[in-house]
């Protein structure tokens, strides 16, 4: 066997004779082809003279605050993808890209940017002028790069909801709402971020890694049984009712104790170490509660949690009554005792028990995430930090 010079094979392959390149050449074939369809006005064209019926794709507007990243390019060819699909089966298609001009990303954007002395100084009506300059700066450079992902669509004409006409048509849409009478004030729970003193959506909401909440065991004293419950009347003035809350910094606000009607609970005698006698908790419970509390409880009397509505406690903290109320399927045995501490100004089930049962929402609480005069003694604590612990003492 020989060995034969490098390429002497080249000119015995039979390859067929073509006019484009045997590379993609992406990178420079890209921008010439999207020319093309520019100078020609393919998109416009088939869009509008197209036999068939309008296609109307409603684009979920991306944020105005950063570079594209990959997921931009998945959302944007999948689109782009139905878009020129529809156009192939002939169909009007129109496509009418938008950005989303507010909130706080673009807020946050425009704060990083800045020296802290210049935060300091910032007023709200700067920070909205700044923030807009960024938004426009931001929809144009993701709009060039949309372009280049090859996405048809009518760039000349994109709608910003910062746009005054735009702004106008959702004032224009809230006025018939408000007359046909749909608008009302209320209140509603809602998460907060004291850092950045604004309203988050869930999904904006990050838990850390390896966090572990402080959570601590209470008892109310009861006050009041109603009939349904007579049988626990002898073990007053001596019953506490039991929670269990991974959030202590909540307790200034309770207003109720919540209970699931189907459940079984019991008045329990606690063999020594805890401040109460008797308490009331979960019967599926009661074993891990003695492993718990490092004490033998023994059942005294059982009854449902509907039996238990309307009794009455005194809080642990505050000189006032409050009532064991039903709650919903979030009142499980799966952790803590079985009656769940309820404050309906902090959280969505609470709120909702809370309306129910026609109860106040006590919210002691300042933007900055520090105790208001409402929560007595514990004034100017901030809830994230110090809070749990001085309560937990309490």
């Amino acid at each position: 066997m020989t060995l034969t010079e490098p390429g002497s094979y080249k000119d015995t392959v039979n390859l067929p004779q073509t006019q484009f390149d045997m590379r993609a050449n992406a990178v420079k074939r890209e921008p010439e082809l999207q020319q093309f369809w520019a100078e020609h006005k393919i998109y416009e064209n088939l869009s509008e003279h197209n036999p068939g019926e309008p296609f109307i794709l409603h684009d979920g507007p991306p944020y105005a605050n950063g570079a594209l990243h990959i997921g931009h390019a998945m959302n944007k060819t999948l689109k782009d993808i139905i878009n020129k699909y529809q156009i192939l089966q002939g169909r009007k298609v129109r496509y009418v890209p938008g950005w989303d001009c507010h909130g706080l990303p673009i807020e946050l954007k425009v704060l990083q940017a800045m020296k802290p002395e210049e935060r300091q100084n910032l007023t709200p009506l700067e920070l909205r002028q700044r923030a807009k300059a960024w938004a426009l700066q931001q929809q144009q450079q993701q709009a060039k790069g949309f372009m280049r992902y090859g996405v048809w669509g009518d760039w000349s004409h994109p709608y910003l909801t910062l746009l005054p006409e735009y702004e106008a048509a959702q004032i224009h849409v809230f006025g018939q709402m408000v007359l046909k009478g749909y608008i009302y004030r209320g209140f509603k729970p809602v998460y907060w971020s004291p850092s950045s003193r604004t309203a988050l959506a869930e999904a904006e909401l990050e838990y850390p890694d390896g966090h572990t909440s402080r959570s601590v065991y209470a008892a109310f004293a009861m006050v009041s049984l109603p009939e349904s419950a007579a049988a626990c009347r002898p073990y007053l003035p001596e019953l506490g009712v039991a929670i269990w809350t991974t959030t202590p910094w909540t307790i200034p606000a309770n207003l109720a104790v919540a209970v699931n009607p189907d459940l079984q609970y019991s008045v329990v005698k606690a063999a020594a170490g805890l401040p109460f006698k008797y308490l009331i908790v979960a019967t599926e419970l009661v074993d891990a509660l003695s492993q718990r509390f490092a004490t033998v409880l023994t059942i005294k009397v059982t009854l449902t949690g509907k039996d238990l509505e309307h009794a009455t406690y005194h809080h642990p903290l505050f000189d006032r009554q409050s009532p064991i109320v039903i709650g919903g399927d979030y009142v499980t045995t799966e952790s803590g005792t079985g009656l769940v501490h309820t404050a309906p100004g902090h959280g969505l089930d609470d709120f909702t028990v809370g309306q129910r049962y026609g109860l106040p929402i006590l919210s002691p609480v300042d933007d900055e995430g520090n105790f208001t005069e409402e929560a007595g003694r514990f004034k100017g604590l901030n809830v994230l930090k110090d809070a749990n612990g001085a309560i937990v003492e309490a």
